[in-house]
């Protein structure tokens, strides 16, 4: 990893880190996901997708807290 992305990865855990509502950790984690599998479908193409573990976890992506 390069020193950018590594300065990047941290800056995102710290402030993810000094997030104190658990509900807007979960948010924010259902947000991420949505991103990487709109990235991958992006890449892959339509109808291509990995599975999210979103609904695995019994978690409403649509759900805004």
């Amino acid at each position: 990893m390069d020193d950018v992305l590594e300065r990047q990865a941290l800056g995102l855990i710290k402030a993810f880190l000094g997030i104190a509502d658990a509900r807007k950790r979960r948010r924010i984690l259902n947000l991420a996901e949505q991103l990487a599998d709109s990235a991958t479908s992006d890449i892959t193409g339509p109808g291509v997708r990995e599975a999210s573990t979103v609904g695995e976890r019994g978690d409403s992506p649509g759900r805004t807290e």
